[in-house]
């Protein structure tokens, strides 16, 4: 056999490793520094997507090493941590989550069964119990970790799916007639849509929910989706409440949901994925009223609890539910597949391997305890309420709505457009959103509600001041001036 090759023990050595973790620690600690001073030019470093394809073309081409690859990564790459980012729902992490995910990174002991990662699984298992009581769940909750709030939803309509079939029937096993339903918001995010249709029901396997002017579900637009979707022979399985919306931040009454539920036997599902955290709030935890009457709630981690994506929990009202998703044999890594082994979480995920997402949380908890996530809650939905104060304050800005969290749509349309027709406002909208991103300082976003164009700001940073987001519309109106202005 011949000896290790060089190559192989330089990638092994740990003392290359130190010298190496010095390095990347150092520059990470001065762009935290840099960008929570706001001394870059610009928060989202904007580049046309061909000219960067362009430029990683040749670079790949050139190798120099791990240190330089990272300092030019940093310096091309979104600065979440600088107060003026406030765009998409991405969590401006706490600092020392890069500290774990170097150490799971380091471990990388999956999850699919215990033997894999005994650690992480009896960790996830405690974990999601305790947090879950924290939310007001029940005794005896329970649920799972897993990479994004797309997929818990994809697996919470899997297991009302089999929960409402009954004994006498096993849609996982048999399949099923296709024509099954949910019932979901007009204003819900995409992925309930694509995971009915991943199910194999189709665009009419989603009943969409009018809304009121403020984009929440009521109880008449329940009722009357429900009645819609049984005359076109139906069969409903759920109803998804949206805690809240990704577009405006607005939050379904859960207990008219759960009322609902409960009327007509449907499993009630929570889409918590960005604003279930209000429930760690004194102030704000009324927004989730009802959250712990539901079966089972989506909620990321990574959103508005300053942990790095992708880590988001499934929790369920009762822990067994938790085995209705999955039951499938795997000889080669359980001798029994009907049996509910909690350690082993192949059985209860869609994922087999996966990450040590548990210990992201767990850190969180050890470092500042649960406490932290209230105190983020309030400070970004506070930094919401300032921006739609400040824009109030000003002529020719307005709101799409008062917001309810920290998602604020908001738009300035000169003089100039006053008699302009819908299409006319849209484009210069669009036009003030362009230029902001290609000039920055700022970033943010853009969303549509009934056919107009809005601009959209997510503020995620618990650093961010009033007087950047003062910053950010005088610029926005400067831009909007120079755009439209006579």
């Amino acid at each position: 056999m011949d000896a290790l090759h060089p190559l192989l023990q330089k990638a092994y050595d740990p003392d290359r490793f130190g010298r190496l973790a010095r390095d990347v620690v150092s520059d990470m600690e001065r762009h935290l520094r840099e960008a929570q001073s706001r001394q870059t030019e610009r928060s989202m470093p904007w580049t046309p997507p061909e000219e960067e394809r362009a430029f990683w073309e040749g670079r790949l081409d050139r190798p120099e090493g791990l240190v330089e690859l990272m300092r030019l990564v940093v310096d091309r790459s979104n600065r979440l941590q600088d107060p003026r980012y406030m765009g998409h729902q991405v969590a401006v992490p706490f600092p020392d989550g890069a500290l774990v995910g170097m150490v799971t990174d380091m471990l990388n002991n999956g999850g699919a069964i215990y033997e894999m990662g005994p650690t992480n699984s009896a960790m996830e298992e405690v974990l999601m119990a305790r947090i879950g009581r924290m939310m007001g769940l029940p005794e005896g909750c329970g649920g799972v970790m897993c990479h994004g709030g797309t997929l818990a939803n994809l697996v919470a309509l899997l297991a009302a799916r089999r929960w409402k079939a009954g004994p006498e029937a096993d849609p996982w096993t048999e399949g099923d007639d296709g024509l099954g339903a949910v019932l979901v918001s007009d204003q819900a995010h995409y992925c309930v849509d694509r995971a009915v249709r991943i199910m194999g029901w189709g665009v009419e396997g989603v009943g969409l929910v009018a809304t009121d002017a403020r984009h929440k579900i009521t109880a008449e637009g329940l009722m009357e989706a429900l009645r819609d979707m049984e005359a076109k022979g139906r069969r409903v399985v759920s109803v998804v409440g949206s805690a809240c919306t990704t577009s405006s931040g607005a939050y379904d009454d859960l207990n008219v949901l759960a009322d609902f539920a409960e009327e007509h036997g449907l499993w009630f599902h929570v889409d918590g994925a960005h604003g279930a955290p209000a429930v760690f709030s004194q102030r704000h935890a009324h927004l989730v009223s009802g959250l712990g009457r539901a079966h089972s709630v989506a909620m990321d981690f990574h959103k508005i609890m300053g942990v790095p994506a992708l880590c988001t929990g499934l929790f369920y009202g009762r822990h067994d539910h938790s085995f209705l998703p999955f039951t499938q044999a795997a000889e080669y890594l359980w001798s029994d597949a009907e049996e509910p082994e909690w350690w082993n979480f192949g059985k209860r995920t869609f994922e087999c391997t996966k990450r040590m997402l548990s210990t992201r949380v767990a850190a969180v908890l050890e470092e500042y305890g649960a406490e932290i996530w209230g105190h983020l809650v309030d400070r970004l939905f506070d930094l919401g309420r300032e921006l739609a104060d400040q824009v109030e304050q000003r002529p020719d800005f307005e709101l799409a709505m008062r917001p309810e969290a920290n998602i604020v749509c908001f738009r300035h349309t000169p003089p100039s457009l006053t008699n302009e027709s819908v299409e006319r406002v849209n484009r210069h909208v669009e036009d003030v959103r362009k230029a902001l991103l290609e000039g920055g300082p700022h970033y943010i976003v853009m969303t549509r509600f009934n056919g107009e164009v809005w601009l959209r700001c997510t503020l995620m940073n618990p650093l961010t001041e009033p007087a950047d987001l003062k910053a950010m519309l005088d610029r926005v109106e400067w831009l909007s001036c120079d755009q439209g202005c006579t």
